[in-house]
């Protein structure tokens, strides 16, 4: 299970969703309690700058202001370097407009009363002209004049539009009350139980992500151990469009095509052995007929053997011309040749036959066709088995058609430019269900009339196998009842960008 691709790929997803959820909670705690705590320290000195401009605006002078500079808002404290405390009035609110009222309020929550010294103290004030009034013990000292840096880190006492002091604090370890520890401790908690609840779905979700997506690689392992076993009847459901939805057609792909090269294996090998038993039998059987002394050795019947001999020595060839085409060892001599040239030999070839059978061969081409790369004895041995074939399937009164173009628009897939050599027919056609196997081996359109003309079935194959061996291509066009055209393209030498031979 723990070697398994679900089990790998849904830890992982896990681990990340974890590992983020861990670093957003402790980013989020760290942030949370400083900006909290920041929040809280500003209301209170909001609310201490609200209370010092209340008291000038009263008194219309700094005198008795360290009562209100002593306390601190209701509920609220700082601890100091000294490990005290102040006592807290009035969350906020401005003391009331009696000064009196108001220094006596002051006093009762002070700890040392209006001339307590700086030790402990939160706030300091500094006038217009920038001297501490009330200071801070070890900061701001009573009687200083500050610097425009030290007034810059406090807040202006504006007072009837007019700047009249500056309020500076001492940022020391804030206490929070009852209420607002509350409050923090319930949004921790919180997110402890977010980042618990964003484990179990991610924990969820990671195995039913996994799941989903290893189905297709489970089943693709199971399929390609029965195509291992031999069971090539294998495909698999396509459920996307993705990679693994392409390595999933790829597989469907491969493996129609390994069933169906296994099926025209076992249909060639049955095929061979067929057209190998007929010469065999009709050699064996003369043989033994005339050691036994049943038949006389005459020169007929000698004659008759070798030409099954002959057959058989043309089997064997066209198969190993196959098998080296298929380990891509055809052998080859490329020359610059003359496509007209091809035509002419092979018209010259099947002169005498297309007249004995009454057919007319015909000649068409080009004045100027491009020289074109090939190997001229394949070429003929290409010509001559499209050329046989069209004979045989072609009336007395028919007429075969030797062709040869040139187009520029004509190219071949890898873009380089090519000949056209067509031979076209006017005899029976080829049936619709048979033209996506003229080119395979052993395919024959007529089964009743392989044996009459003594063909092997593989005169298409290996025109095939030659063309693609010139880098060419080659197509079939028919129609029943009227005809069919075998088309072949061969690169030419020469590539119109550089105006040279190519090799």
């Amino acid at each position: 299970m723990r070697n398994s691709i679900h089990f790998k790929l849904a830890l992982a997803l896990i681990a990340v969703t974890v590992l983020t959820a861990l670093v957003l909670t402790i980013v989020f705690f760290s942030s949370n309690t400083n900006r909290f705590e920041q929040y809280v320290f500003d209301q209170q000195f909001t609310n201490k700058l609200l209370e010092v401009e209340s008291f000038y605006a009263v008194n219309q002078s700094w005198e008795g202001v360290e009562s209100v500079l002593s306390t601190t808002t209701a509920g609220h404290g700082f601890t100091t370097g000294q490990g005290r405390q102040g006592a807290g009035q009035g969350q906020g609110q401005p003391l009331g407009n009696n000064p009196v009222r108001q220094t006596e309020q002051a006093n009762e929550t002070t700890v040392q009363g209006p001339n307590a010294s700086a030790v402990g103290r939160q706030y300091a004030l500094a006038d217009a002209d920038g001297t501490v009034l009330v200071g801070i013990e070890g900061l701001y000292p009573e009687g200083e004049t500050l610097t425009e840096e030290n007034l810059e880190e406090g807040a202006p006492i504006i007072v009837d539009g007019d700047q009249v002091g500056t309020l500076l604090d001492l940022r020391r370890g804030l206490v929070l009350t009852q209420a607002e520890e509350s409050f923090l401790e319930r949004t921790n908690t919180g997110l402890l139980w977010a980042l618990l609840i964003t484990i179990v779905l991610a924990a969820i979700l990671g195995i039913l992500i996994a799941r989903n997506l290893t189905k297709p690689v489970v089943e693709l392992t199971q399929a390609a151990q029965k195509l291992a076993s031999g069971d090539l009847s294998q495909s698999v459901d396509v459920r996307s469009s993705d990679e693994l939805g392409k390595l999933s057609e790829a597989f469907n792909k491969m493996s129609a095509e390994i069933a169906q090269s296994d099926r025209l294996r076992k249909q060639m090998t049955a095929d061979i052995a067929h057209d190998l038993r007929t010469p065999l039998t009709v050699i064996g059987g003369y043989i033994e007929s005339m050691r036994d002394g049943d038949l006389e050795a005459t020169p007929e019947r000698l004659s008759l053997i070798y030409s099954e001999i002959s057959r058989l020595n043309r089997l064997v060839g066209d198969l190993r011309l196959l098998s080296q085409s298929d380990a891509g060892e055809l052998p080859m001599n490329l020359q610059v040749i003359e496509p007209n040239e091809i035509l002419h030999q092979a018209l010259e070839i099947f002169k005498l036959q297309a007249e004995q059978q009454s057919v007319v061969l015909l000649l068409e081409t080009e004045a100027e066709l491009p020289m074109v790369m090939a190997d001229e004895s394949r070429l003929i041995q290409v010509m001559e088995n499209l050329i046989g074939n069209a004979l045989r399937y072609t009336p007395a009164g028919g007429t075969v058609s030797l062709k040869a173009s040139f187009e520029k628009n004509n190219r071949l897939e890898n873009g380089r430019e090519c000949v056209r050599f067509s031979v076209e027919d006017n005899g029976q056609g080829i049936p619709v269900e048979s033209m996506p196997y003229v080119f395979e081996r052993f395919h024959r359109v007529d089964k009743s009339r392989h044996s009459d003309e003594d063909q092997s079935g593989l005169g298409l194959a290996i025109v095939k196998a030659i063309v693609q061996s010139h880098g060419g291509k080659v197509w079939v066009e028919s129609v029943v009842g009227k005809g069919t055209s075998f088309h072949f393209c061969i690169p030419t030498a020469y590539m119109k960008t550089f105006d040279s031979l190519t090799i």
